[in-house]
């Protein structure tokens, strides 16, 4: 029986409510499952490796490369082969995917308006420092 006290109880029930919500919102201006994600990627660097999104989304390259292809027929982002090593790609947003990542972010800006209603600028900080530390305890083996 799951006691409904316990952290990590709560914190699959935050997940899946933030996510439910994410994909609601994110729906509303046409992006789906992980699509934000890469948009904010590629925001703070443009011309990542598909190998370096991967690592930086923590997901296999086999998913994202399904990802990327189904951005790329939305017209979302553009793959240019690498000019020093023709073996891989470089991944850019288009200007229909620089518009979509400021209706992103746009998106997110209201998102946490909803999740951190009545949190002090405080509070959300320390939330935030306890989560980076549960996301290391999670990913270091």
């Amino acid at each position: 029986m799951t006691d409904k006290n316990q952290i990590g109880y709560r914190l699959f029930l935050v997940s899946r409510a933030h996510h439910n919500q994410a994909f609601r919102m994110f729906g509303e201006i046409g992006l789906f499952r992980g699509q934000p994600q890469v948009l904010f990627q590629l925001g703070d660097h443009e011309g990542r490796t598909q190998s370096e999104l991967a690592e930086k989304l923590e997901l296999t390259p086999a998913t994202l490369t399904n990802l990327l292809t189904r951005m790329e027929h939305a017209g979302l982002i553009e793959r240019r082969t690498d000019l020093a090593d023709c073996r891989c790609s470089r991944i850019f947003m288009t200007d229909a995917g620089r518009t979509k990542l400021s209706q992103a972010v746009e998106q997110t800006h209201k998102m946490d308006e909803i999740a951190f209603a009545g949190f002090t600028p405080e509070e959300q900080e320390l939330l935030n420092q306890y989560l980076e530390r549960v996301h290391q305890n999670l990913t270091h083996e």
